[in-house]
């Protein structure tokens, strides 16, 4: 498969080196559904002496092909207690699965580009996306190890056919909105919005041909001056549809019990639930909540000045990563409903963090910083996660009166 492929990248993911003295091997050790190829099992079967050690901790995948590992009080049993991985170390990288090979690099197959990203699940990986000065991206040419027998592991590709000779250019047009610094991270959302609902305008009226003159009004430096106030200006935060929406969304989150799976999840959800006094279970008093809300808002306007940068990065990796504005099933607009939802709840998290620490200020990034790795777990491994935002979200992504619930144009 290599020959004629080429990855399409940020640079960060060609500097990523696994260092298990360093990793904390979430990936091994979370109940993590990991997947052995048949002819890895099958060379697994064919070593003398310890087939048996190994293939005995390996059950059929009943939903596809393959096997599963069988996990043992929620670790990989082929994990040392130096958080190692046995088969790697006595055998050889060449005997680990291609799931195992890959993590925590996500691909996606557009034909001859290989789209490729790192998971920011992998706290190496996190460090890596989340401290880049800015992303970049570079094309690489497919290059795999022999045993890869040419195979790639890549991620679903749920981009509509009709939408595939644009959908590099729909990403990277949206890559440089979100990468607008001259605009709060709200502000680059709004122009976002706009943005994405022209490209579904156009798909309705059958003019997809339009998206490049689209995309070059958009990355314009006349736009910028001239009609993105306007856009920003059309867009009023309304702070009782806020508490409306988002807290509606967090006790249908609560309320399902196949959602926070994870510790993680359920740990900052709560902070954050504690910081601004909401209870799921009571009745909900959306006035009340409101109200709780103002004192984060005035803790943003400072926290956002020392934390766009990592925010900037995650939304930047997310997107492309996730492939928005096609990530969930629905509109474009639904997709970019749950893109907004889901940065919410970590950027609230984040605020409620921030209100509620007495940590110093270094203690504090690193505590933001391993939230947004946690938190990730959900939304690239919870399936329930994402789609129940989705269906909350599907009734009210009507672009206007979904922005105003929850974004801001004002500084």
């Amino acid at each position: 498969m290599a020959n004629g492929y080429e990855y399409l990248q940020p640079k960060y993911v060609g500097e990523f080196k696994c260092d298990g003295k360093k990793c904390p091997a979430n990936c091994c050790c979370r109940d993590w559904q990991i997947v052995v190829d048949d002819e890895t099992y099958k060379k697994y079967s064919e070593i003398e002496n310890s087939a048996h050690e190994i293939t005995k901790h390996l059950i059929p995948n009943e939903e596809g092909a393959g096997f599963l590992i069988a996990h043992s009080g929620g670790n990989c049993p082929f994990m040392t207690a130096e958080k190692l991985c046995s088969i790697q170390k006595t055998y050889g990288e060449e005997f680990l699965s291609q799931t195992c090979l890959s993590y925590p690099r996500q691909l996606v197959n557009f034909g001859a580009i290989i789209e490729r990203t790192l998971s920011p699940t992998c706290p190496l990986a996190a460090e890596l996306i989340l401290n880049s000065k800015k992303i970049k991206f570079e094309t690489s040419p497919v290059k795999l190890p022999k045993w890869a027998h040419g195979k790639l592991i890549v991620g679903e590709n749920k981009v509509p056919e009709k939408f595939l000779p644009h959908i590099t250019e729909i990403q990277f047009t949206a890559i440089s909105i979100l990468q607008e610094k001259r605009l709060t991270i709200d502000q680059r959302l709004i122009v976002l919005g706009f943005y994405l609902f022209q490209v579904e305008d156009f798909d309705q009226r059958g003019e997809l041909n339009l998206i490049p003159t689209l995309n070059k009004i958009y990355t314009s430096e006349e736009f910028f001056s001239e009609q993105i106030q306007m856009l920003l200006h059309s867009v009023s935060f309304q702070i009782l549809e806020f508490a409306e929406n988002f807290f509606g969304l967090l006790e249908k989150l609560y309320g399902d019990e196949k959602v926070l799976t994870t510790t993680g999840n359920k740990k900052y959800i709560e902070i954050l639930c504690r910081a601004m006094n909401f209870n799921p279970a009571d009745d909900l008093n959306f006035q009340e909540l409101a109200e709780n809300y103002f004192d984060l808002l005035e803790i943003k306007k400072i926290f956002l000045k020392d934390y766009a940068n990592f925010f900037e990065n995650f939304l930047v990796n997310d997107f492309f990563g996730g492939v928005y504005p096609f990530k969930v099933g629905g509109s474009i607009q639904n997709n970019f409903a749950v893109f907004v939802a889901t940065y919410k709840i970590l950027e609230n998290i984040a605020l409620s963090m921030t209100a509620q620490s007495r940590a110093d200020e270094k203690k504090l990034r690193a505590e933001i910083f391993e939230m947004l790795s946690n938190i990730s777990m959900d939304l690239n491994h919870n399936e329930n996660y994402l789609a129940a935002i989705a269906d909350f979200l599907k009734d009210k992504s009507e672009i206007t009166i979904f922005m105003r619930s929850f974004l801001s144009g004002t500084k």
